[in-house]
């Protein structure tokens, strides 16, 4: 059974160092990215609430607090994973998925995020421009 992942949350990934909402949000953010970032297990890719979003308070029952923001990120993620690529969301290994998004220039993935409340922490727009880095892909 795969894991249900935002797609956006695949770049949040990448630029993962340990901060969040609270204590139980982190947790939870740490026990997922060792399951889909550093275990490779599959997952399927999604633009609604995910395993990440049940410990984040901005969630309301069903939905983001900020859905139409991220929604937006999750269908440009989607956009870049299938024109570089991949075609199937629903059981695919996040190595096949970072191997994708690795084909996008850094600006690409720059303008997805530029609005995101951590992107200003500079840690993602760090990890776009050190591909080389990336444990997936």
């Amino acid at each position: 059974m795969p894991i249900i992942i935002r797609a956006h949350h695949l770049l949040c990934f990448l630029g993962f160092r340990g901060a969040g909402y609270s204590k139980e949000f982190v947790e939870n953010f740490e026990r997922v990215y060792k399951s889909v970032y550093l275990e490779n297990l599959p997952i399927k890719i999604v633009s609604f609430p995910d395993e990440i979003c049940r410990c984040c308070p901005n969630l309301n029952t069903t939905e983001c607090r900020f859905e139409q923001k991220v929604k937006e990120y999750d269908e440009k993620v989607i956009e870049l994973l299938k024109f570089y690529g991949l075609s199937d969301l629903e059981d695919v290994l996040p190595s096949e998925a970072y191997s994708a998004l690795k084909k996008a220039l850094p600006q690409q993935l720059e303008s997805i995020c530029r609005t995101c409340e951590w992107f200003s922490l500079g840690f993602c727009r760090e990890s776009f421009y050190r591909k080389d880095l990336w444990e997936n892909g």
